[in-house]
């Protein structure tokens, strides 16, 4: 399988990239060790390597400073020479309270590490070995907290500010344009200084020259200043509250809490600082005009009314409320940061593609870098965005499978940029792999019945007196209690299952239900949308009704022994799909059918004025999901385990790959399925967890 090599290429890559201490981000161009890429590092290692992931953390927290912070590069002394700006640039020896025993920049990066090590934890099959490095790193993640919050937190509101671009991990990001033109490069006085990044790169994918003029001004105000923090903060023109950093500070206190928990050690103070800046994050970086967490300026005291994936990040750190978590998803969704499904356009760029300087090739001015993207799945799982998840699932795979392992790609077209052999892709590639390999071993492993049905169980016995009885009043009510309940309880195309038993929408249902018994089946002369209708309510009900709790396979027969009563007739789901088997394009109404399950299309409600446009709208939302994965470079297709099941409909493997192609939205891959007449076709384990 093309997914298991590239795993084996990854780990090599980040073999390749580790010096014996530590891993550099790219023997190519970063010879050094750097911050948040060692905190990504470590998850990737964590998936296969407990020990390497430890000493990637713990290098790096041996040159923290004494006043808690850590530093964004810790340099190499075998390495020097081959970066700018190095030591001799930075000069941290003579900060009072920087460590002496390694050479290190003066700023730091977006506290990743109490998330990482909790990680290393999770992933470890030695939970003592791993719970004794909780022990040794703790309170160097307390004491780099603290850091944050006693010299980074001006209004004592836990919004912690960066002083330099760097520090935000996002250099030249958009955000930062208006506050860097206050340098004034015309007055300012530089020492001179050569660049090596744009002579290894192509400078169309690079910061400007203008861009590192005004770095290394700020670089020469730390200096001048000793590393003073509140010397610098009075005197700097870059003080900016950045929405990612405090977004990545507020996932890191979440997990200073759990670990604290683990090791039996006092959590209240990390609840405090988790509590705060999510609190004010929610009240003065949220834009409800922009539906995005914007970044702010200090100095101006106002928002700085760029969007860029940043803003999303609140997602990850589990900060934004419910409502503004829908907002964010309305503005992520959407033609300035790529539509699910749409043409030529790869995962979440970091910019918004409307704007007039957005660039799909230069650094963080446009591109789709592996570790946002990453963050903001994780953060689309946690607020239950299942479908925009399963697509950035779907595209953090794929990408470095088709276009290599590079520090960042071309959002429109996936060309690889920047260095390659990139360390932070290639560890978050093999975590997403893992994930996905526990998924199907998870998805196998399903199938030990709790409650056997040994008989047919009626579930809808008509238990009411209300007065509808005709069939015309029936199938109203059958279609608006159908709409309603999918409506309100289903987000996503996941099913609020706890909600809706409770819900008044249901009872109604089941009353409707029962009435069923009675309903004249010819009235609806055929009609499709009512049976896919009829089956998905009849999957929610059994749910329901059998109290499932993770699965419906938890009870055998649930397909075919449990029933409605339908003029005067029973009829199990798969006695409705045998009806929808002769109906035409019975392929694709039975690939849109909802089984209540994790690999099942979205749940919608399927109107009878547009049930073809509907049905063909689940069905390309299906194909093009993480349940079909088509890799032209490999010459390989991915589909569901459902086209397996129906492969005799189908016929051949080249009529599933015609029906793949027909819904497929990237041209690219569509043209390849046009062209290619035997790529290899593979089928993915289907997932019968519940859709929940």
């Amino acid at each position: 399988m093309p997914i298991y090599r590239y795993l084996e290429k990854a780990k090599k890559i980040l073999d390749r990239n580790f010096n014996g201490r530590f891993t550099v981000p790219s023997i190519y161009l970063y010879p050094h060790q750097w911050n948040w890429d060692s905190g990504f590092i470590a998850i990737g290692y964590s998936r296969y390597d407990t020990d390497r992931a430890i000493q990637e953390i713990v290098s790096l927290f041996e040159a923290q400073w004494e006043n808690g912070m850590l530093p964004h590069i810790v340099f190499d002394r075998q390495n020097l020479g081959k970066y700018f700006p190095e030591p001799d640039f930075w000069q941290t020896d003579i900060a009072p309270f920087s460590n002496k025993k390694h050479l290190t920049s003066g700023i730091t990066q977006p506290p990743i590490h109490a998330y990482a090590a909790l990680k290393v934890y999770e992933n470890a099959k030695d939970k003592e070995k791993a719970k004794q490095f909780l022990r040794w790193i703790y309170p160097k993640l307390i004491k780099f907290h603290r850091y944050f919050y006693l010299e980074r937190n001006p209004d004592d509101n836990g919004l912690i500010y960066i002083r330099h671009p760097w520090e935000s991990g996002m250099d030249n990001s958009p955000m930062w344009d208006s506050v860097l033109e206050r340098i004034d490069l015309k007055t300012a006085k530089l020492p001179p200084f050569k660049r090596k990044d744009n002579k290894i790169i192509d400078p169309e994918q690079r910061p400007k020259d203008e861009d590192y003029q005004r770095y290394i001004y700020l670089l020469e105000l730390f200096k001048k200043h000793r590393y003073d923090e509140r010397k610098i903060f009075h005197d700097c023109p870059f003080i900016v509250i950045d929405p990612l950093f405090n977004s990545v500070l507020s996932a890191s206190n979440e997990a200073l809490i759990k670990i604290a928990d683990i090791i039996g050690e006092d959590c209240r103070q990390a609840e405090e600082w988790y509590l705060t800046t999510a609190r004010s994050m929610r009240d003065i970086l949220y834009s409800k005009k922009g539906k995005i967490f914007y970044a702010y300026d200090y100095i101006e005291k106002k928002q700085i009314e760029v969007a860029t994936s940043a803003g999303f990040m609140p997602l990850f750190g589990g900060v934004a409320s419910h409502s503004q978590a829908v907002e964010l998803f309305e503005t992520m969704n959407s033609a300035s940061f790529c539509k699910i499904h749409e043409e030529n356009c790869f995962a979440i760029p970091n910019y918004d593609r409307t704007r007039e300087d957005f660039s799909t090739k230069n650094y963080w001015r446009g591109p789709v870098w592996i570790n946002i993207n990453w963050m903001l799945y994780q953060g689309l799982k946690r607020y239950k965005f299942k479908q925009k998840a399963e697509h950035l699932e779907k595209t953090i795979l794929e990408l470095p499978i088709r276009f290599g392992f590079y520090e960042y790609f071309d959002s429109k077209y996936g060309t690889g940029y920047g260095t390659k052999d990139f360390s932070w892709t290639a560890a978050l590639f093999i975590d997403l792999v893992h994930e996905f390999t526990e998924t199907q071993a998870i998805k196998s492993g399903i199938g030990i019945y709790i409650q056997s049905v040994n008989n047919d169980v009626i579930l809808n016995l008509d238990r009411n007196s209300i007065s509808i009885n005709q069939p015309d009043e029936i199938y109203k009510e059958f279609n608006i209690l159908t709409e309603s309940i999918i409506r309100r309880y289903v987000n996503n195309g996941t099913v609020n299952y706890k909600k809706l038993r409770l819900s008044p929408e249901y009872k109604l249902f089941q009353n409707i239900a029962g009435k069923l018994s009675l309903f004249d089946l010819s009235y609806i002369n055929g009609d499709s949308s009512f049976f896919i209708n009829l089956y998905n309510m009849m999957v929610i009900d059994f749910i329901l009704k059998m109290k499932v709790k993770k699965s419906v396979k938890e009870v055998d027969g649930f397909f075919t022994k449990l029933k409605y009563q339908i003029d005067g007739k029973k009829y199990s789901l798969k006695d409705i799909e045998e009806i929808l088997l002769s109906k035409n394009n019975r392929e694709k109404i039975l690939i849109s059918l909802v089984r209540g399950t994790q690999s099942s299309p979205p749940l919608r409600y399927i109107p009878p004025s547009s049930a073809d446009f509907t049905i063909d709208s689940i069905v390309k939302d299906f194909i093009n999901s993480s349940e079909v994965l088509v890799l032209p470079e490999e010459n390989s297709v991915f589909v569901s385990e459902i086209f397996h099941w129906y492969k005799n409909l189908f016929g051949s493997d080249y009529n599933i790959l015609k029906f793949v192609k027909y819904y497929t939205v990237d041209r690219s891959k569509k043209k390849f399925l046009e062209v290619e007449k035997n790529p290899q076709i593979s089928y993915l384990t289907y997932d019968w967890n519940l859709n929940n």
